[in-house]
């Protein structure tokens, strides 16, 4: 390509950086004709000769509102070919990606999943980051001016995040402000997308442009060729291909014996010499066939091929041979993703084509094609509604066109594409006449606010809702209606007095004319409110659960199966106060409810929170596990993620940190990448529980940084991150500092709505008031009677205080019973069961009760093999406070001293040399090291002769002078 070699090595080298893993988004900006095409097509050349995957889509200007046009055209191009792998990584977000593949749609189950644009959003990333992976894949999307804003807010999702993909996204934009050269421009700001604007050609080039055209070398162009050019083109290349054909077809520039020569006459307006050049290539194809080609540029650019046969009376075959002339004249091409359809090789041919036709047949030719699509295709699929639209309005029908408008609005708000939908309802409301069209014009406005309160602009919603307030087209029932979906939006958007205010405004509106129908959606509504919406106290609960009962018996009886679903989760989380066994019996009612109306994500959300309940009542994963493959397998993935982040926090509990940190990091990228900011807060979390419970102080403080610069300290999760702090505090043997962090616990719980139920309040803090002698009885029977001291994270703690209250009160064997069964409840949780021994134990060395010194040993044990050194110190301090001979331990588990390892003294047999120091039986030490006593046996007997000991005292004796 001349001219543009600095661009190609750019491109160049962003493809390697693909094909190695490094990929980015680059996006060539210019005027049209200026090349941007061209060098598309050599980027696609050259990844398809090295392998990579190419997907390639453009846009139009008749699909600027048609949503994910070009983006499914250019997934399309990929699945079509074979060349997607199965990847079971790939597979949650299938049936997201549905909505974009149409071969991917389960036809007899149709997507329930997330509708978030965000979940697709992350669905196109996951999909080409599997089509890249080991090659790389270069994404090509044409004309990103004339795109939709739901292809627009995708691409942005792409540029953020793909520099560590394996692909390439390349766009073209024209210069012309556009909502994609703005983000083009961020882009590049950010440092996150590479702006490659194209400017014209200098003379120089020109002049070898020129030559090549014309097969010459540029020594041997005529003369005065490169001087019209250079003035007459600007350094277009469009331009400069134009004016020769045009030239050589006139005659002013022809071929001789002596090479090219160029005769006077030759034009030199632009663009009207394009136009001339574009007009005469059209006649020269008959008058028939030129006529039929401004009918089709009246049509649109990209324009189908059936309607254009119906406006001129051709023939199949007569079509054909239309299409093939114009194809060999440069003037039309194809379109490889609708065979139907057919396109003009570049805007300005269309253009020049349209520009000879009189505004009266204009007029007439787009009436006329109008009629056609909408006869031809009666219910105006895809975006043969807004071509209608587009041609009744270039009739100057705009009471038709705004219909049209209308109708491909309310498609495009059933396929989620809200923000094409508002742009296209505007634009409804724009051309209904309101003294003629006053009833559409209302159905518009209340279609376009289930728009705006899909898009999240609740601002903008709720302005639009005061239009419908005063509305007298629409009855106050059905004004009510609208108003309460958008005190939910609120509600769920966190805007609670916006939300009330809505409330207020309905129940205003209704007064007079209150029916069931109406008043259940209300009272889920209001019972959020005083639920989650900082309302305080136990009348305000009250409240909501009588509102919530009365919305389910309403709507089980009518019936509204999504209010009945929403009235039962509220009433889920108000019955766990009491007993989770009564949640569980809503949750159970919502699935079956859900399950009878075909509601699949409201049995999701059942399942899971089923599954939870279960999970912390009973410390085993299984029921969450299977809520987590059905929320994958319906294609929800946020819930999917929700589930994962139970399980991840789970194994902190079990003590599987590395399994849990890697699950937690996984969830904080996907869940930072999409913008999902409570979800990332409680990743964090769990970050900051693995290394909380595993004593590492440091690491924890790091996290807690992060945390509270994601603004986490004011949210829900606030009180459970003091209870983990509370954990590493004891870990570090600041006991002060943990009963800190629990007042902290206590005090957030007193003055916001608990949502989280093991933080410590109903479990932990219990023990530690116990151990400090300030609580008794009282406590724990207020404890007791909540149901979340019978979760088994918390039961563990509770079991523990009491069998520290029997102790105290000289019940010793009852005390012993009760620590028993702490010490079963606390049987799935290694660090909690070993930090109960800890604490526990000096209260019964301090009373006389239990085994004190079998539990310092056992815990002594576990915290030295997981390097809690402050822990295991204590433990030892203890030991040798009850006048129990300890050894000092070294630092790290394993390290055998220098002159040992010298002898051949391996790791383990040193822990059991150890071990013999204390004094230790053979079936003692087995139990301690998880081994067989005949293991023990083997490793007796090499200590022996590698030490040249005579027997175990003497080997006793060596680790008293190795430690003494």
């Amino acid at each position: 390509m001349i001219g543009r070699s600095e661009e190609l090595g750019a491109l160049r080298e962003a493809l390697a950086g693909a094909r190695s893993g490094r990929g980015g988004a680059i996006f060539i900006v210019a005027d049209a004709g200026v090349g941007k095409s061209r060098l598309m097509r050599e980027s696609i050349t050259r990844a398809g000769d090295s392998g990579m995957a190419v997907l390639r889509g453009r846009a139009t200007q008749a699909g600027a509102t048609v949503p994910y046009r070009p983006l499914t055209e250019a997934l399309f191009s990929i699945v079509r070919s074979g060349a997607v792998p199965h990847d079971p990584d790939l597979a949650p977000y299938r049936p997201a990606l549905g909505r974009l593949i149409p071969e991917w749609r389960d036809r007899a189950a149709p997507y329930a999943g997330d509708d978030s644009p965000v979940v697709l959003a992350e669905s196109v990333l996951r999909l080409l980051s599997v089509v890249g992976r080991g090659r790389g894949a270069l994404m090509c999307l044409g004309d990103l001016h004339d795109c939709d804003a739901e292809t627009m807010g995708i691409v942005e999702y792409l540029v953020d995040n793909l520099a560590d993909q394996p692909v390439l996204l390349l766009a073209s934009i024209r210069s012309a402000p556009s909502p994609a050269l703005s983000l083009a421009q961020s882009g590049a700001r950010n440092r996150v997308a590479q702006l490659m604007e194209i400017g014209p050609l200098n003379d120089t080039e020109v002049g070898e442009l020129t030559a090549a055209c014309l097969g010459v070398g540029v020594a041997e162009l005529p003369d005065g060729v490169l001087r019209w050019l250079v003035q007459s083109a600007d350094g277009n290349p469009f331009v400069v291909e134009e004016l020769l054909r045009g030239g050589i077809d006139s005659g002013a520039l022809a071929r001789t014996p002596d090479g090219w020569r160029m005769v006077e006459g030759v034009p030199r307006s632009v663009p009207s010499t394009v136009t001339s050049s574009v007009n005469d290539r059209a006649r020269r194809l008959g008058p028939r066939w030129h006529r039929a080609l401004e009918a089709a540029a009246i049509i649109g650019r990209h324009f189908p091929l059936d309607v254009l046969q119906r406006v001129t009376g051709l023939s199949d075959d007569e079509l054909h041979t239309l299409v093939r002339a114009g194809t060999e004249a440069q003037l039309l091409q194809p379109s490889f993703s609708s065979p139907d359809w057919c396109t003009f090789c570049h805007t300005w041919t269309a253009d020049a084509l349209a520009s000879g036709v009189l505004p009266s047949q204009r007029k007439a030719l787009a009436a006329a094609a109008a009629g056609a699509v909408e006869s031809l295709s009666p219910e105006l699929p895809g975006e043969l509604c807004q071509l209608a639209a587009r041609l009744r309005l270039a009739a100057g029908d705009e009471p038709a066109a705004g219909l049209l408008y209308a109708m491909a609005g309310r498609r495009a708000l059933g396929a989620g594409a809200a923000a094409s939908a508002e742009r296209l309802l505007d634009r409804a409301l724009e051309l209904l006449p309101p003294h003629t069209h006053a009833a559409q014009r209302a159905e518009v406005l209340e279609s376009l606010l289930y728009a705006l309160t899909e898009a999240g602009d609740i601002e903008q919603a709720l302005r639009r809702g005061a239009d419908l307030y005063t509305s007298t087209l629409l009855a106050p029932q059905h004004r009510a209606e609208l108003l309460t979906r958008l005190a939910w939006v609120c509600v769920v958007g966190g805007h609670w007095d916006k939300a009330a205010e809505q409330v207020a405004l309905a129940r205003g509106l209704l007064a007079d004319t209150m029916s069931p129908a109406h008043l259940a959606p209300l009272d889920v509504v209001e019972a959020h409110l005083l639920t989650l919406g900082g309302s305080q106290g136990d009348d305000q609960a009250a409240r909501a659960e009588e509102l919530a009962l009365r919305a389910v018996r309403i709507a089980e009886e009518i019936p509204l199966p999504t209010t009945a679903c929403q009235g039962r989760q509220m009433l889920a989380l108000l019955a766990r106060r009491h007993s989770f066994d009564d949640a569980d019996v809503h949750l159970r009612r919502m699935f079956t409810t859900a399950e009878e109306h075909g509601l699949p994500i409201w049995r999701l959300r059942a399942q899971i929170r089923l599954a939870t309940n279960e999970l912390m009542r009973t410390g085993e994963p299984a029921q969450i596990l299977l809520a987590r493959q059905a929320a994958l397998a319906l294609g929800a993935v946020t819930a999917g993620m929700q589930a994962d982040a139970t399980i991840a926090m789970q194994q902190v509990l079990y003590c599987e940190f590395d399994q849990a940190e890697a699950l937690a990091d996984q969830l904080l990228e996907s869940t930072t990448r999409m913008h999902q900011e409570g979800d990332s807060q409680f990743c964090l979390v769990i970050k900051i529980a693995a290394q909380a419970h595993q004593g590492r102080r440091e690491a924890m403080r790091t996290l807690l940084a992060e945390f509270r610069q994601r603004g986490a300290e004011q949210s829900f999760h606030a009180p459970v991150v003091f209870g983990h702090r509370a954990i590493c505090a004891l870990l570090g043997e600041d006991r002060p500092g943990a009963e800190a962090e629990m007042a902290r616990v206590r005090e957030w719980e007193r003055t916001h709505p608990t949502i989280y139920y093991q933080s410590g309040r109903y479990g932990l803090g219990v023990l530690l008031e116990v151990l400090a002698d300030r609580a008794g009885r009282e406590l724990l029977a207020e404890t007791g009677s909540a149901a979340a001291a019978q979760l088994r994270w918390n039961l563990q703690f509770v079991l523990a205080a009491e069998a520290v209250l029997l102790g105290r009160e000289n019940a010793a064997r009852a005390a012993g019973t009760k620590m028993a069964e702490a010490l079963a409840a606390a049987a799935p949780f290694p660090m909690a069961r070993h930090l109960i021994l800890r604490l526990v134990a000096e209260a019964a060395l301090a009373d006389g009760w239990g085994d004190p010194v079998d539990w310092l040993r056992a815990a002594e044990q576990h915290f030295h093999g997981q390097d809690v050194a402050a822990t295991a110190g204590a433990c030892r301090a203890l030991l040798r406070k009850a006048g129990v001979r300890v050894m000092q331990r070294r630092a790290g588990i394993g390290a055998v001293p220098a002159q040992l390892a010298a002898r051949g003294v391996t790791a383990r047999e040193f822990e059991v040399l150890t071990l013999l120091g204390e004094r230790r039986a053979n079936p003692e030490i087995a139990k301690l090291l998880f081994i067989s006593p005949r293991t023990v046996e083997k490793h007796v007997a090499s200590l022996l002769n590698k030490l040249d000991s005579a027997d175990r005292r003497e080997l006793s004796e060596l680790v008293t002078q190795l430690y003494l």
